[in-house]
């Protein structure tokens, strides 16, 4: 159930009910540091009184009917994610210049928004294709529902049409949709039926529904890897001083800085299969753009060490594109989900960089990624892009054996090892075959080498 997997998303609440921890305030402070020296020393001071006091902040219940100020988590949103998405709009990051004063007209539709909030969801969503179809109809630059732009499109740019293809018409219908549900929001807020930060909330309900989020009852803190972060962690990228967009169209965002150079790759991998190219791999990461994209310079190239390592040790450096064991191809079909095994029983078995196994995650990976795996699975052995995708969504999205998402784990300060457990803890972690734990670890130190970053402290699992 939907209101389930948000109430997964509210383990991080629990820590409203105790001060946070030394180590928790030392790696948000250490997180905060690099988003900036301003707000790294005010955060760090906010620290020490937290500290000398013995009060979070975050001490009251969890209960958002609870008597006293309210767990809105606020704070840690804006630090973690760069701010409120309010700032001017940095024309130049905007792909076509003939939208930088819609978004901007359309962020006036309510106070919730700013120009940059329309212009990250739409990154998300659509990658700023307009031409892109959503894996249940979705349309146009801000991927809404057939019935949500029913509802909320109207023939903004006045070409006698009303058409979620027309980004005109998409952008104020994602600001009206988008104000409609942060009105919805607020009254639960105000109500202290949730808790939770207002615009967070807004934009889990456009993922999940209001119903699904008052249901879990808000969420305060959200995970890096939810939806929500995933459109507030590009808040930063289209804030700037108003520089003026290009005369022309840019190409396509694809995110920040692949962070690792095709020499260093090679280096990593110097007997790799052609299949994984390093094209491939850049251009999935455009697909998840919080991926190597938390903290600091040195947090991203650990989290781009960790992903590769776990890699190398999942496709024998790169070198196997589908499992090997072909006994064992058998295994990984669960008949009982509704949707059974459509490519047949042996079909799907370890393919691609993090060996994606089992029917159940090549339907929930083609899912999220718009491709359907579930009766095409080989298409992971065949399409490099899709490949390399598949073992981003892991990495992104799931928790397999651990608790948290490698990706949680790596930029949350659980170290290379929880990324471990999350991978291949069930096997490997608690002492079950610590060769193949060292393997990983000397992976994730070869490679932090070569990116000239510290590997950090919790290696092992």
């Amino acid at each position: 159930m939907v209101v389930s997997k948000l109430q997964k998303a509210r383990q991080a609440q629990q820590a409203a009910k105790n001060p946070l921890d030394a180590t928790q305030l030392a790696w948000f402070a250490v997180t905060a540091l690099g988003l900036g020296p301003a707000l790294g020393v005010v955060l760090v001071c906010l620290v020490g009184v937290i500290v000398l006091t013995g009060s979070s902040g975050l001490n009251g219940s969890a209960d958002p009917s609870a008597s006293g100020s309210a767990v809105d988590g606020s704070a840690y949103v804006a630090a973690m994610s760069g701010g409120d998405g309010k700032g001017a709009l940095a024309e130049d990051k905007v792909p076509d210049p003939l939208l930088v004063e819609t978004l901007k007209e359309a962020a006036k539709e309510c106070d919730l928004l700013g120009p940059a909030v329309l212009a990250s969801q739409i990154e998300v969503e659509s990658q700023w294709d307009a031409s892109t179809v959503g894996p249940d109809g979705e349309k146009g630059l801000a991927q809404q529902k057939t019935a949500d732009f029913e509802k909320f499109g109207k023939d903004d740019d006045k070409n006698g049409k009303i058409s979620a293809l027309d980004a005109k018409d998409a952008i104020f219908a994602q600001a009206r949709q988008l104000c409609s549900l942060g009105t919805e929001i607020k009254k639960l807020l105000d109500d202290k039926k949730i808790i939770g930060d207002q615009l967070t909330l807004t934009l889990l309900a456009w993922d999940y529904g209001v119903d699904a989020v008052k249901g879990a009852g808000g969420v305060a803190m959200p995970s890096m890897d939810s939806y929500p972060m995933m459109v507030r962690t590009l808040f930063k990228k289209y804030e700037g001083d108003g520089k003026a967009a290009s005369a022309s169209p840019s190409v396509t965002s694809t995110g920040g800085s692949p962070g690792v150079t095709e020499a260093q790759f090679q280096k990593m991998f110097p007997s790799r299969s052609t299949f994984y190219s390093y094209a491939g791999l850049t251009a999935a990461m455009g697909k998840f753009p919080t991926f190597a994209a938390v903290g600091d310079d040195a947090a991203r190239k650990r989290e781009l060490a960790a992903f590769l390592a776990n890699v190398d040790a999942e496709s024998g450096g790169l070198l196997y594109v589908e499992e090997i064991d072909e006994a064992a191809w058998g295994n990984y079909c669960d008949p009982g989900q509704p949707y059974g095994c459509p490519a047949g029983r042996t079909a799907y078995h370890g393919r691609g960089p993090i060996q994606l196994s089992w029917n159940t995650n090549y339907k929930a990976a083609g899912d999220a990624l718009g491709v359907d795996l579930l009766t095409n699975p080989d298409k992971v052995k065949t399409d490099a892009a899709v490949a390399w995708q598949t073992g981003l969504w892991f990495w992104m999205t799931q928790s397999g054996a651990g608790s948290l998402t490698p990706h949680a784990a790596i930029t949350g300060g659980g170290g290379f090892g929880e990324t471990v457990r999350s991978i291949n803890g069930a096997l490997e972690c608690g002492g079950r075959n610590p060769s193949r734990v060292q393997a990983r670890v000397s992976a994730y130190q070869r490679f932090t080498e070569i990116l000239g970053v510290a590997p950090g402290d919790k290696l092992s699992c």
